[in-house]
């Protein structure tokens, strides 16, 4: 891990910090949203969640695409994922799941320079007006709670 910290945080596209590579290093304020540190990867509270336990599983290595993982990288995304909804599960109780990642930017990824899958609880029923009306989503649950909650559940596997 120290190799990791070594080499800082990788410019984007624009010459500015990567937020993804910033947030694995212990100083970014959404540090604290990690909720769990593997090898090759991370999980991290998605800061605008769809849902309460909306996490990214997140590698370490700063790469934009997912052919660009090793054998190795990919295998810690998919096992993150389960990991994810594993703990999501015993935290939440969800009815189900999303899992996904917007490869490019023409599919939506909002960080396109640095790969990461989304892992989002469903519920039936859980999608309400606001972000049709308002373009406003609800976070029914402080980012700070769902964190200790799925750490505890990340103890817990």
């Amino acid at each position: 891990m120290e190799y990791l910290a070594a080499e800082g945080p990788v410019p984007d596209e624009e010459g500015d910090e990567c937020i993804l590579c910033a947030i694995a290093g212990e100083e970014h304020p959404q540090a604290s949203h990690v909720v769990e540190r593997r090898a090759l990867t991370y999980t991290v509270l998605n800061r605008y969640p769809y849902s309460s336990g909306h996490v990214m599983v997140v590698p370490f290595r700063h790469v934009p695409h997912i052919t660009d993982l090793d054998e190795a990288e990919s295998v810690a995304l998919m096992t993150g994922a389960q990991r994810a909804v594993r703990a999501i599960e015993a935290a939440y109780s969800p009815a189900g799941f999303n899992l996904g990642i917007n490869h490019g930017q023409a599919a939506g990824a909002g960080i396109h320079e640095h790969v990461h899958l989304h892992v989002v609880p469903r519920w039936g029923g859980d999608t309400n007006f606001m972000p049709v009306l308002a373009d406003v989503r609800v976070m029914p649950e402080h980012l700070d709670r769902s964190a200790e909650r799925l750490r505890a559940a990340y103890e817990a596997l």
